[in-house]
């Protein structure tokens, strides 16, 4: 939320920042009528359009990238409070700090003594005058002030350090037993009864998108070139280019017999692939609704692809080259269900595909997706029951019982490692499940593809703890910090209410 503000920390960045911020929150007097001057208004503090588009431009100039302009707005806002919080608290800076500051900064000196030259320039350059540039510090560094205030108080302990090392960084020795859901297969009953509840519970599920079956011809150089001969004349004429070394002897006709084949084949079978597209274009455009000409005229195998409907997401998933899949999901194959124009796959491989069948957009019936619906109903229950038999082995250990499980051997698992494998509901409960008084802690991880009973045995600190504390300590630090600056804001925001003017923060020309 304080990423503007907090950009203008130093003094020389101040002296940057006010320049950035271009006086947002220097107010100003107006004979207009009230609220014609400015979007909305923190106390005395005015946000106006000019404001908003001068420091979105700046922000851009200076980054390089498109500025949100509503985040500009909302970043302005935020320090409307803090300004308006500072005035109300009296927090200045005198003119002679604001001197010492100017004259320390780098920017305008020289061999370390200060260059009036060069702090005119600097003025002359930013289109300022010198009391616009000491009013615009004094806001700054009032502001910065206040935002420090916001944020004090937020002294952390070698105790709250140490805690959150052991809960973020401290491997689990652990043990595991799995629950297959798959061994619960026998005991869910089927009948069609119950499919059709499921079915209507989850419909969202059986939307089915758009989908095609589809046929292909192939012109491929590799395919061309490899059925093309290769006389003895033209492999003496490849090896007689072959230049010699005098580093190395030139190897013998033998020894480069097959690679002189392969190299002299592809040429071949380009030349062919250049000399057959046009023919296959004709062909494909000629008799749009069947390849077999091509196969006809050309030799070219029809291959079909109608053992499963292809929707686009699946053609991306498995690697669909996009030109191929912007062609079989565009209007002329998919709607007119035309032949398409050569498709370039690379390699010197063209194709033409045509549509076999479409599947529009819909809502599938409880027939035409049954099988689906029966997969997903046993996969469901399997999952219910072995989480059952899972939870009552839970029960079970935390009644003091001992029931017949098959450990897995012990193994340490760190917070890193768990939270790339767990859904964030299991990853809070493994993370909050400690050994105590020399008993493990037992947790039942039900969100993986098959739940999972985990006995922790021990936590284990990291060894270079002591080295590892001074950066906790700053993390920890750096979130209250924030935390409690958030907290002001809010409370600020309570306070002053946000008037809102007759000017109109323009976003719709943004993405």
């Amino acid at each position: 939320m304080f990423h503007i503000v907090e950009k203008y920390r130093t003094p020389a960045q101040i002296i940057l920042g006010v320049i950035c911020l271009s006086f947002v929150f220097a107010g100003g007097y107006s004979l207009a009528v009230p609220g014609t001057d400015y979007i909305s208004k923190v106390g005395d503090i005015k946000i106006k359009v000019s404001d908003v588009n001068d420091f979105q431009r700046r922000l851009q100039n200076a980054s390089g990238n498109p500025v949100s302009k509503q985040l500009v707005y909302d970043a302005l806002v935020d320090q409307a409070y803090i300004q308006q919080g500072a005035q109300d608290m009296n927090i200045n800076v005198s003119l002679e700090q604001i001197k010492q500051i100017i004259a320390s900064d780098p920017s305008f000196q020289e061999n370390g003594k200060f260059v009036e030259t060069k702090y005119r320039a600097f003025l002359q350059q930013a289109g300022m005058s010198e009391e616009a540039l000491v009013d615009g510090m004094r806001k700054q560094y009032a502001m910065q002030t206040m935002l420090n205030l916001m944020k004090a108080g937020n002294l952390v302990s070698d105790i709250q350090a140490k805690q959150m090392v052991n809960l973020l960084q401290a491997a689990r020795q652990l043990q595991t037993v799995t629950f297959p859901a798959a061994n619960f297969v026998n005991q869910v009953a089927i009948d069609d009864n119950k499919l059709k509840a499921h079915y209507a519970a989850n419909q969202k599920q059986y939307y089915l998108p758009q989908a095609v079956k589809y046929e292909f011809v192939q012109l491929s150089a590799a395919e061309l070139g490899a059925k093309e001969n290769v006389s003895a004349q033209e492999l003496k004429e490849a090896y007689d280019k072959i230049p010699a070394s005098a580093s190395a002897p030139k190897p013998s006709l033998e020894d480069v017999k097959a690679q002189l084949t392969q190299e002299i084949q592809a040429r071949k079978g380009a030349a062919l692939v250049a000399k057959m597209k046009e023919s296959i274009t004709d062909l494909a455009f000629n008799n749009p609704t069947t390849l077999q000409p091509i196969k006809d005229k050309l030799g070219l195998e029809i291959h079909k692809v109608d053992q499963g409907w292809v929707t686009r997401d699946m053609a991306s998933a498995s690697g669909m080259p996009k030109a191929l899949e912007d062609v079989l999901f565009g209007n002329d194959v998919l709607v007119k269900r035309y032949n398409s124009e050569p498709v370039d796959m690379g390699n010197g491989t063209y194709w033409v595909v045509r549509a076999l069948d479409v599947r529009k957009e819909h809502q599938a019936s409880f027939a035409e997706v049954k099988t689906q619906v029966k997969q997903d109903y046993v996969a469901l229950e399997t999952k219910n029951l072995a989480i059952a038999a899972a939870k009552q082995a839970l029960d079970a250990i935390n009644k003091g019982n001992s029931p017949t499980l098959s450990w897995s051997p012990s193994t340490d698992l760190t917070p890193q490692q768990a939270v790339a494998v767990m859904s964030k509901g299991d990853f809070q409960s493994w993370i909050k499940a400690k050994p105590a008084n020399g008993k493990s802690a037992y947790i039942l991880l039900s969100d993986q593809e098959n739940p999972v009973l985990v006995k922790i045995n021990s936590i284990e600190p990291p060894q270079d703890l002591v080295n590892v504390l001074p950066q906790a300590k700053q993390v920890i630090s750096r979130n209250l910090a924030q935390n409690l600056a958030t907290l002001n804001l809010e409370w600020m925001k309570s306070r002053y209410k946000l008037k809102q003017g007759v000017q109109k923060l323009e976003t719709g020309d943004e993405q």
